[in-house]
């Protein structure tokens, strides 16, 4: 039974991290809270909130410590864990996204 918690936990991380970390940086129902924080955030700071993998790395500990607990280890390797796997699922959803693009037939004269 501990094998199949820890892979509950394994999952709940991933799908957690990639789907958080989308919300928060190409949804639409955050656009308010996004210009929000345009308009009062250093430009620095707020490239946060735009970036998956920056956006990804904070998610990533999040979850880290919702999923595996207070540990610093857990914590840490979570935020890295996080932003390689927003920038990898941000990767694949523009490369299906490019492929998915048909050209029309042109017409002939």
């Amino acid at each position: 039974m501990e094998v199949a918690a820890a892979i509950i936990n394994i999952v709940l991380f991933v799908f957690g991290t990639i789907g958080l970390t989308h919300i928060i940086v190409d949804s639409a129902i955050m656009q308010k809270p996004r210009d929000w924080l345009r308009a009062i955030l250093p430009t620095y700071i707020f490239q946060v909130f735009e970036c998956y993998q920056c956006c990804g790395t904070w998610v990533g500990f999040l979850c880290g410590w919702l999923c595996f607990g207070l540990g610093f280890k857990e914590i840490f390797l979570g935020g890295m864990a996080g932003s390689f796997l927003a920038y990898l699922s941000a990767a694949l959803l523009t490369c299906l996204e490019a492929n998915s693009i048909v050209d029309a037939p042109k017409e002939e004269k």
